[in-house]
């Protein structure tokens, strides 16, 4: 097989998919963003609001900096919460089909008759998960860049939101990195799901008791959310623990699953 046809095949096999999950992606930051206007005539009233909340709860919202301006509110209404939610749903379930759910369907074996050795086919077909998580992130990203002035939202720099929609996928990517190597170093479907979407969960509770108990303070740093958040690309700009920290995670882990794979026997 020429070096990219299981890339190839596995983009081709998923292409619906990823075009509906775009769809979804756009409308949603698309009606986020047409709200921004609403929000900032209210301002002086939520300002108030927030005010009276707790600094930890603000912090966990994403509004720390106030959700007025349209860099806070693009963070607390769109970075901070359902748009990683979004991507994590699709990236997981995707991670998880790459080895562990085509082995369980019985596709990966005829796949694996063809001259490919195990690593390339594993390698191409995460590589492909990538690519395919990259493309609602990508035309997020470039919707709202679009959509800066005609929502007022131009106060924010484009550069800025490119490094926001890096940050983000990279997020996502240390997740879907872990349910990749599960799934490829046990055969399990349902508990590389498990894994990827426990970590993730898990991480972002420790994240969000971080700000009110002591014990998860110290336990903060452990946790992506809170070097995406804390950081925030929206904000700070193109930053190392947004964007660099979660490939500390995604190498090793791709790098492990795939060696695990190589060794096991295949049901």
């Amino acid at each position: 097989m020429k070096p990219g046809t299981v890339l190839r095949q596995m983009l081709r096999e998923r292409r619906r998919t990823v075009l509906w999950w775009t769809l979804a992606v756009l409308a949603l930051t698309a009606i986020t963003a047409a709200s921004y206007p609403a929000v900032r005539d209210m301002g002086s009233a939520l300002e108030q609001v927030l005010e009276f909340m707790p600094e930890g709860t603000l912090e966990l919202m994403g509004a720390a900096g106030g959700i007025t301006s349209p860099a806070g509110y693009l963070n607390s209404q769109l970075y901070s919460n359902i748009l990683p939610i979004l991507l994590l749903i699709f990236g997981i379930g995707t991670a998880a089909w790459t080895v562990a759910g085509a082995e369980r369907e019985g596709t990966l074996e005829p796949l694996l008759a063809n001259p490919v050795s195990r690593s390339r086919t594993a390698l191409e077909r995460f590589t492909g998960t990538a690519i395919l998580l990259s493309v609602p992130t990508l035309a997020m990203t470039l919707l709202l860049i679009v959509l800066r002035t005609p929502f007022e939202l131009g106060d924010v720099d484009a550069g800025k939101l490119v490094a926001a929609g890096v940050g983000t996928y990279l997020l996502v990517l240390l997740f879907v990195s872990l349910t990749y190597a599960v799934g490829a170093a046990t055969g399990s479907k349902g508990g590389a799901i498990a894994t990827g979407a426990g970590a993730a969960a898990a991480t972002y509770v420790v994240f969000a008791l971080s700000s009110f108990v002591d014990f998860f303070r110290d336990l903060r740093v452990i946790s992506p959310w809170h070097w995406f958040l804390d950081n925030s690309p929206l904000i700070e700009g193109w930053n190392w623990p947004a964007i660099g920290v979660p490939l500390l995670v995604v190498i090793p882990a791709v790098a492990l699953g795939t060696a695990l794979f190589t060794q096991r026997d295949l049901r």
